[in-house]
């Protein structure tokens, strides 16, 4: 009866012992490393994000990768220069929300964005996207020539239609979105964690100083005046 129940013991022992360890394995999350950088100077700029999945390549090339962008309200995303790129095929973004050109930065408030990444060639198990962003004009300021506007961090949404390289993110949520940037057909992606290499990303805009308005103003009105007389000039020069 005592060895019955010694061996009966180590089969549920070691029953236990292979579940936890195929538990283990199909529980497992492959690492992704996400890597930002803003190029270009000046009001109009270019964001880059390179998305690298530490599995294999095969698995890899059966998923897509989609970042959903917080554009701070000092920053927007031009919906006519977004179409136009997208009908020469360079990148995919989906806006969520009104864009106002116009408005300034203290009269805007943030706005989100689909972006679909593309298979990066340079790069094994990597997934580039680049997005131009623009800055808006910020309130003039009587002590700075410049602020900083801080880039949030994005979810890293992913689908494949093979499931099996994460599916062992078994804590992840599930976001449902766009196939892709056309709409349409909605497909389940999941929101997996990932390591970003550059934290804070920011970029510094210029912002104009109360000080010089009286200045910038009599400048203004002297050029448009010579323009103005240079033009009348020309015209009247014709009709003579």
């Amino acid at each position: 009866m005592t060895k019955s129940t010694d061996a009966f013991t180590f089969l549920l022992l070691t029953l236990f012992l292979c579940s936890g360890v195929i538990t283990a394995a199909g529980s497992f999350c492959p690492d992704v490393t996400v890597r930002r950088e803003i190029l270009k100077s000046g009001f109009h700029r270019d964001l880059v994000t390179r998305v690298k999945i530490h599995g294999s390549a095969e698995q890899i090339d059966s998923c897509s990768i989609l970042l959903l962008e917080t554009i701070p309200s000092g920053l927007y995303l031009d919906p006519y220069q977004l179409s136009s790129l997208r009908q020469h095929n360079l990148t995919e973004v989906v806006l969520l929300s009104p864009v106002d050109l116009e408005a300034p930065e203290y009269l805007s408030t943030e706005s989100k964005a689909l972006v679909y990444t593309r298979p990066d060639e340079t790069c094994d198990s990597c997934f580039i996207s680049s997005v131009p962003v623009h800055a808006r004009y910020h309130r003039p300021s009587t002590q700075v020539t410049e602020v900083s506007i801080v880039l949030h961090k994005p979810q890293l949404l992913v689908h494949c239609s093979r499931g099996f390289l994460f599916g062992g993110c078994f804590n992840s949520p599930s976001v449902e979105a766009p196939c892709g940037p056309s709409g349409g057909i909605k497909c389940q992606w999941m929101d997996i964690p990932y390591t970003e290499v550059d934290e804070n990303l920011a970029l510094q805009v210029p912002v104009g100083i109360i000080q010089h308005g009286p200045a910038v103003c009599i400048t203004t009105v002297a050029v448009t005046l010579l323009c103005t007389g240079l033009i009348l000039r020309s015209v009247i020069k014709a009709h003579t």
